[in-house]
């Protein structure tokens, strides 16, 4: 039953955290949402702060996963990593709490949302950089420095998924691997002759 309660109280923090943001999220918003009072709340998590530390710490849990169970497929390396990039940015850009703390920070500022954010990128790149340094050690990928490889492709990612689509028709799955195929992984994949 306990674990059900700070279940409920996860679910209902996320459901406002996604509406209000953090900075527009009460406590009693969260007791309202969860059909709990306010001393329930504080039963399970200190302040808003530690409430919103957890909803986070389960997001990039999510994240986390999501990346790994496509990167230890077999498969080749960059063809892995563009799926499970491509799918870690849609998740990034469509699930309403991150577009939510997006948005926040856009406007607002607030600390505590772009921290959540920034959370999630160091996340993102720590995994591409993980994949690029794998690669490089198997003689796959011509890399010097894999933390700039996996910035550069993060970034030109995000540009795509993010900025172009708001002039442009988003682009297809196939049609951004192409973009990548020919402009980035094959500057850096090692030809076999």
């Amino acid at each position: 039953m306990i674990a059900n309660k700070r279940q409920s109280i996860m679910d209902a923090a996320k459901h406002a955290f996604s509406l209000f943001g953090y900075k527009g999220t009460t406590v009693a918003h969260v007791a309202k949402v969860a059909h709990v009072g306010k001393g329930t709340i504080y039963t399970e998590f200190t302040n808003k702060e530690q409430l919103f530390e957890a909803v986070m710490d389960e997001l990039i849990h999510d994240v986390e996963l999501q990346f790994h169970n496509i990167m230890e497929r077999d498969g080749k390396t960059l063809d892995l990593l563009h799926e499970a990039l491509y799918g870690v940015l849609r998740y990034r850009k469509e699930h309403k709490l991150l577009a939510q703390l997006t948005e926040e920070v856009n406007v607002f500022g607030t600390q505590e949302a772009h921290m959540a954010i920034s959370r999630v990128e160091e996340l993102i790149l720590k995994q591409i950089e993980r994949v690029v340094e794998r690669g490089a050690n198997r003689r796959r990928l011509l890399v010097t420095n894999p933390k700039v490889t996996a910035f550069t492709i993060y970034k030109l990612y995000m540009a795509f998924i993010v900025d172009w689509e708001q002039n442009e028709p988003p682009l297809s799955e196939r049609e951004l691997y192409d973009v990548f195929k020919n402009h980035i992984f094959d500057g850096i994949a090692i030809r076999q002759l």
